[in-house]
């Protein structure tokens, strides 16, 4: 009869243990599942702003030899200003909407001489051709979202404009 009298109360202490370690355990998990679901969304909005981004720029690269072309040694801050937004925009298609997407054009230079491949030798496009080099930036900023900015160079030959 002693040996009843002093394990009494033992088995309460120890599943009260055991029920503060899985207690412990579960919100440790529950709190790095969120942080990972956070961190699953932020890299998608993340992604989403980088190809809004980047679309601006195809969407600019698209424009060349039409009507809105944005490569006439002009600054254009709106290339898109003269597109329906609803039918044949590029951005149409946006998640976010066509104003999410800021794309400008700008005339970095106009040179005499185009650059030539590294390693090609023999000929020469002196007085025959022209450069003009622009710099097509495109940024997606939409509030409480990621906001991504791409640029990328152009280079269009011109063929006997002297500028």
């Amino acid at each position: 009869m002693t040996r009843q009298h002093s394990e009494r109360g033992v088995a309460l202490a120890v599943s009260l243990l055991f029920l503060l370690v899985v207690t412990i355990v579960s919100i440790t998990a529950a709190t790095n599942s969120s942080v990972g679901l956070r961190m699953a969304g932020n890299l998608q909005d993340n992604y989403e702003s980088f190809q809004a981004a980047e679309a601006g720029i195809y969407g600019a690269l698209a424009l060349a030899g039409t009507a809105e072309d944005p490569f006439l040694r002009i600054d254009d801050d709106t290339p898109f200003a003269g597109l329906d937004a609803s039918t044949e925009h590029p951005l149409r298609r946006l998640r976010d909407g066509v104003g999410a997407v800021d794309v400008r054009v700008a005339v970095v230079g106009i040179a005499r001489e185009c650059p030539r491949p590294p390693g090609e030798t023999g000929g020469s496009s002196i007085g025959v051709f022209d450069c003009d080099f622009y710099r097509v930036t495109s940024e997606h900023d939409v509030a409480g979202k990621a906001r991504s900015r791409v640029e990328l160079g152009v280079v269009k030959t011109v063929v006997g404009e002297a500028g």
